[in-house]
């Protein structure tokens, strides 16, 4: 059996003779007969499409990608994910480089969808009609999936590189040579329409919801995953990044003055998943940290999710130090701390002296739901986080930034003991969704014009902010585009902080350099000799950001192998 080229080149043969996850007979499906008398050879080709999946968490080494942007800082400076910081990334070392991983994605997909193409199960229809009809509807589900993950694999490479080469079929050993030599990228615009197309396609055979998923496999897409991602795709492909002015580089972005027309495409999208909710069903969760412990079956206002097995792992680079085995990795900044509102909606200010007084009180409830602050009680303990504090300065690995992470981490674990806990990644959510639906309808009508889809953008915000759980006041009517649209990024920062957005949405919205390549800023706590704190915010860190850094060098390695085929991204020559 054939098998797709990937990392565009030179994965072929790695894989047929390495791969631990199916061995090369469980790969050939040669005849007929070793479906019939083995269906989980073809279930585990089927699994095998999902192991490219990004991870979640410790996504980059022991870290991730929200320590190279301005919500956290990670204590050890030897991560990988400091290279981000530093600017010590090239077209020959990136600690994020997902080509490779993302065209052997593509591949499994392949391996499924045209290694089993002639597989029919008749041989079931007469003998056993109860088993034939399963099987058909499993291989109709499947094959959808399939669909469903290339789409999604090209998006995690699209909102990296730009454009790339889109292959969408099978490439024998025998074509590799003639191959190497026609391959190219594809323009940014031509990828976005065959993600959208693929998302579309997927969606004839994937289920409504997750009620009609056996519970074994929950984490599987549905239609509304399909179209979330859609909806995604198009959000970014409206933005900034992708309509600079005068661009005349297809492999960047786009090339005409159609962008409006981008933004109420994009909003129609994000809508359509909206349009799901009554018949998913999908609903806002009541309570904000339940949405990141998976301490329930499931939540609704999870679309797509990627489900891990017990652990302890994120809780031991997560805990504090000074708790049980932590090793305080996830700092979150000053920068994060500062875009949590007061609870009357308004922003805080270290320069009102009742703000820079008591920092943490009445602020938007979310801020102590993401982060752990000085003196804020934590299993069974106050956290100490004044200088000489237990959890503080100048102990080995304690926070740089005068703050822990809280979000994702299983304060009921005992780590001492070895115990776990399962986790999910949330793919796409619910809230999401809104965020992306009021920036499209802002940036497409403004506030408040709700054009045929009659939802308007202050709504769509609004419907985040004021949620159960949250309890945020609403967004006033009278703000202009400009202010909605600041408010709406604020809202993104707050709401799906940690959840590898941000990383992405300042690429996209091109605000690299206050973000990316700002100062991180952290706290300096003191306690008083009455028992008081003082606060002072100062400057940590200085990053490095370069405007060829709004995209991913293609790696040198890839350009090397098509004799130059590949064009490199602008600035990384």
């Amino acid at each position: 059996m054939k098998i797709i080229l990937t990392s565009i080149i030179g994965m072929m043969l790695l894989f047929q003779v390495s791969c631990s996850y199916l061995e090369p007979e469980a790969l050939s499906l040669t005849t007929r007969l070793d479906v019939i008398t083995n269906f989980s050879n073809l279930t585990r080709l089927r699994n095998n499409m999902f192991t490219s999946m990004p991870e979640g968490y410790n996504s980059i080494g022991n870290s991730w990608r929200a320590s190279a942007v301005d919500e956290s800082e990670d204590v050890n400076e030897t991560e990988a994910v400091q290279d981000f910081n530093s600017g010590n990334w090239s077209i020959y070392s990136n600690p994020d480089d997902a080509w490779a991983r993302n065209y052997q994605g593509i591949r499994k997909t392949f391996d499924f969808s045209e290694g089993t193409d002639t597989i029919t199960f008749i041989e079931y229809k007469i003998p056993d009609p109860v088993t034939y009809v399963a099987r058909v509807s499993n291989m109709k589900m499947w094959r959808a999936e399939a669909q469903f993950l290339r789409a999604f694999y090209y998006f995690e490479l699209v909102k990296r590189y730009g454009g790339v080469p889109i292959v969408d079929h099978k490439i024998s050993i025998a074509a590799e040579t003639a191959y190497l030599t026609t391959i190219k990228r594809n323009s940014f615009e031509d990828c976005i329409k065959y993600i959208v197309r693929l998302c579309d396609s997927s969606t004839l055979g994937l289920p409504l919801k997750l009620a009609d998923i056996a519970n074994a496999d929950w984490g599987r897409p549905t239609v509304g995953a399909a179209l979330a991602l859609k909806a995604r795709a198009l959000t970014y492909a409206a933005s900034d990044l992708f309509n600079r002015p005068a661009n005349n580089n297809p492999l960047v972005g786009y090339t005409d003055s159609k962008r409006l027309e981008r933004w109420k495409i994009a909003a129609a999208a994000n809508k359509a998943v909206l349009d799901l909710m009554p018949v998913a069903p999908y609903s806002f969760q009541s309570t904000y940290p339940a949405l990141f412990q998976l301490k329930t079956l499931r939540s609704n206002e999870v679309i797509f999710e990627r489900r891990y097995g017990a652990s302890n792992t994120f809780e031991t680079l997560n805990y504090p130090i000074g708790y049980q085995n932590g090793r305080s990795g996830t700092c979150p900044t000053q920068n994060f701390v500062d875009a949590h509102e007061m609870k009357t909606g308004v922003p805080f200010d270290w320069k009102n002296p009742a703000h820079a007084a008591d920092p943490y009180a009445n602020r938007d409830p979310r801020l102590l739901m993401n982060v752990i602050v000085n003196n804020s009680a934590w299993k069974g303990t106050n956290v100490q986080l004044w200088e000489g504090g237990i959890n503080a300065k100048p102990l080995f690995r304690a926070s740089k930034t005068g703050y822990y992470l809280k979000k994702y981490v299983d304060e009921t674990l005992n780590l001492a003991t070895g115990q776990t806990s399962a986790k999910q990644w949330v793919y796409f959510r619910l809230a999401e969704t809104y965020l992306n639906y009021a920036e499209a309808m802002n940036e497409a009508f403004g506030p408040n014009v709700p054009d045929t889809l009659k939802v308007t953008a202050l709504q769509a915000v609004n419907a985040v902010r004021t949620r159960t759980g949250v309890a945020m006041p609403a967004i006033a009517a009278v703000v202009t585009k400009d202010e909605l649209r600041e408010k709406i990024r604020n809202e993104r920062l707050v709401e799906l902080a940690f959840e590898d957005h941000r990383f992405w949405d300042v690429r996209r919205w091109m605000i690299g350099s206050g973000t990316l390549g700002a100062s991180i800023r952290a706290v300096k706590i003191t306690k008083e000799a009455n028992g008081s704190f003082k606060y002072v915010p100062y400057d940590l860190e200085k990053r490095v950001f370069l405007d060829k850094m709004y995209l991913y060098p293609i790696p040198q390695s890839e350009i090397v192998k098509t004799n130059g085929n590949i064009l490199q991204n602008p600035g990384w020559n």
